[in-house]
């Protein structure tokens, strides 16, 4: 069960990325997990909280790392 959730986590927060501008196409989840996981995003905290937090905090998030995100092939 803990994995669906973290599957569910990690899609929520890739789709809250896709929706920045700026930001062209789709990231593979892995590479949202590991961004996840160096930001202290647990999966139960965006289950958990509304959509509008959570968009706020990864927005805030991907401005202040955007250069550090890998770019995607």
């Amino acid at each position: 069960m803990h994995c669906y959730q973290y599957l569910a986590a990690t899609v929520a927060v890739a789709n809250v990325i896709e929706r920045i501008p700026g930001i062209h196409h789709r990231l593979p989840l892995s590479l949202i997990a590991d961004w996840m996981a160096e930001n202290d995003i647990e999966a139960e905290e965006v289950l958990l909280a509304g959509t509008g937090a959570i968009e706020a905090r990864v927005e805030d998030l991907v401005q202040q790392n955007q250069p550090r995100i890998p770019r995607a092939a």
